[in-house]
């Protein structure tokens, strides 16, 4: 699990080295603005750069300790997904992020990944819809009117494939 701190103005930065043996680098990562008062919350009393979950002696917590500290358990079974590990966020975020159109660029830079191309190799089957968007998107540019465009489908992709 990686290490976050908080910083002041308002940035996650997640510390990757220290679960890579000291290879990795640390990394800034957005917030969508609904997370930020929570963050605030949860950093209230704390310097800028403290760890957000801190261990009893210093530094970050292990995943064990906090699971403790923020109710995982509880909170996995609330939802009724008691098979769901932290790692599935990570999983949960990308399919987030590029449903919503972001760049793979920007998701491979949240998520660590050496290129957008292992983001792409691991999370690319997410966007197939948004080819067809882009190309509605292209269409309208180009002076393209809605009449004269077809909407594809997944549905078309089956059929052509029998």
């Amino acid at each position: 699990m990686s290490a976050w701190k908080w910083t002041r103005p308002r940035r996650l930065c997640i510390d990757a080295a220290r679960n890579l043996g000291g290879k990795g680098a640390g990394r800034l990562v957005p917030l969508v603005a609904e997370l930020v008062p929570i963050i605030d919350k949860w950093c209230e009393g704390k310097k800028s750069g403290d760890w957000i979950f801190q261990a009893p002696k210093g530094g970050p917590l292990s995943e064990p300790n906090w699971k403790r500290s923020v109710g995982w358990s509880a909170a996995i079974k609330k939802i009724d997904r008691p098979t769901l590990r932290v790692h599935d966020l990570r999983h949960t975020c990308a399919s987030l992020w590029l449903g919503a159109g972001a760049d793979p660029k920007v998701v491979q830079r949240i998520l660590g990944h050496a290129s957008a191309a292992m983001t792409m190799d691991l999370y690319g089957h997410l966007i197939d819809n948004n080819l067809w968007d882009s190309a509605k998107r292209v269409g309208g540019i180009l002076g393209a009117s809605e009449a004269q465009t077809e909407t594809r489908t997944d549905d078309d992709d089956d059929e052509s494939a029998g």
